[in-house]
């Protein structure tokens, strides 16, 4: 709800996780894909909810996807996101121009949750681990 109105769910969609940067007002918003035969992605969205970039299915722009688990967008429109896979746990990076590419890929067992640090740092919840891991980024 925004201003008392619903806000439609994005399209063709399974929204399962959301990110906004209060500073530009930009929001990142996961998509399920594994139950429905679709991809998994991320959806960029301007404040006016048009979808102005969709990140993690076409391996030319970035890693695609397995299973998103956490995600966070920066004041820069970069999105940091932590992917789960039977083979793979890793935390990638999006800029917000340019090609995305893994920004952690080894000690990680089930990454989950993400959140950004104002130093340029991304804090890691690693469920499997039982620890809090903090990266620079930036």
């Amino acid at each position: 709800v925004i201003h008392g109105q619903w806000k439609p769910s994005i399209p063709s969609g399974q929204p399962y996780l959301v990110a906004a940067c209060l500073t530009t007002g930009l929001m990142a918003v996961s998509e399920r894909g594994n139950e429905t035969g679709r991809v998994p992605c991320i959806r960029v969205l301007e404040p006016g909810w048009n979808t102005i970039r969709i990140l993690g299915v076409c391996s030319g722009l970035g890693p695609v996807l397995t299973c998103p688990w956490g995600l966070c967008i920066d004041s820069d429109g970069d999105v940091l996101v932590a992917d789960w896979g039977k083979q793979q746990h890793r935390v990638l990076i999006y800029p917000s121009k340019g090609v995305g590419w893994p920004l952690v890929t080894d000690n990680l067992s089930s990454p989950r949750g993400l959140a950004l640090l104002p130093d340029g740092h991304v804090v890691v919840s690693d469920s499997m681990n039982h620890c809090i891991k903090i990266y620079h980024y930036k």
